[in-house]
């Protein structure tokens, strides 16, 4: 069979890929020169690329990346709102969000 590029397969991520994606976008952010418009320069993306396949393989493409960070972003658009809010927390250990309830109570209203 003939090899026509790149995998159209879904890629499950597992949680230790998932804190490596964050912690390579986090520091590419933290890099003069590498941000551009709100977002990554496409040479940040080529250095995650190059990390991911590194460590995990080279299914981890830029477009694999890229299309992660597209379903990803809006659950961090609601977390970054979340702990913006008065009463909210992260629990870095559980690495999840915390709220007493009677917060939480009155934000979902």
């Amino acid at each position: 069979m003939e090899d026509n590029g790149p995998s159209r397969e879904n890629l499950t991520w597992t949680e230790p890929q998932m804190d490596y994606l964050v912690q390579l976008l986090v520091e590419q952010s933290r890099i003069p020169g590498m941000k551009s418009g709100g977002g990554l320069k496409p040479k940040a993306y080529t250095a995650i690329e190059k990390a991911m396949m590194d460590r995990f393989g080279p299914e981890f493409t830029k477009d694999k990346i890229k299309n992660k960070l597209k379903y990803f972003k809006p659950n961090l658009t609601v977390m970054k709102e979340m702990l913006n809010t008065s009463g909210f927390g992260y629990d870095p250990i559980n690495k999840c969000i915390e709220v007493d309830p009677q917060v939480w109570n009155d934000y979902i209203e």
